[in-house]
């Protein structure tokens, strides 16, 4: 008799459930935001779809590890394919104010994964520090 047996590692399953990944864009508008506040480039906030305008979320760049934690306050994008627009001050921590697009995973509790649509977390989708260790097992 043969058995063949599957594990499935909880951290994966876990982050994939309350995550989405995909590409983000830093914007600057000079106008009133979703939310109804003017839009502030120094203030660490982002435009998504779907997430309730007010929702603290956890970006994390994945081309270089950075995680920042962003207010969402305005709606976007509307570029076919982004993610998330990012203020230009969270695009700065982030580091990638000068490239203008970068891959990242944004993370939301758990209560509200039901508004994320779309942009699945590949297991490719590892940060930058996470792939270093990864490359040393």
């Amino acid at each position: 008799m043969v058995f063949i047996a599957f594990v499935l590692r909880l951290h994966d399953t876990e982050r994939n459930a309350s995550s989405q990944c995909g590409i983000a864009s830093w914007y600057k508008l000079t106008s009133r935001t979703a939310s109804g506040d003017l839009m502030d480039a120094t203030g660490l906030t982002a435009a998504h779809l779907t997430l309730p305008i007010g929702t603290n979320i956890h970006v994390t760049n994945l081309q270089n590890g950075k995680t920042l934690t962003v207010t969402v306050n305005d709606r976007g994008p509307y570029v076919k394919n982004r993610l998330i627009d990012l203020s230009k001050a969270a695009a700065a921590e982030l580091g990638f104010l000068k490239s203008g697009l970068t891959e990242v995973r944004i993370s939301v509790p758990e209560e509200l994964k039901q508004y994320l649509r779309g942009h699945e977390c590949k297991k490719h989708h590892d940060t930058y520090n996470e792939k270093n260790t990864n490359m040393s097992e």
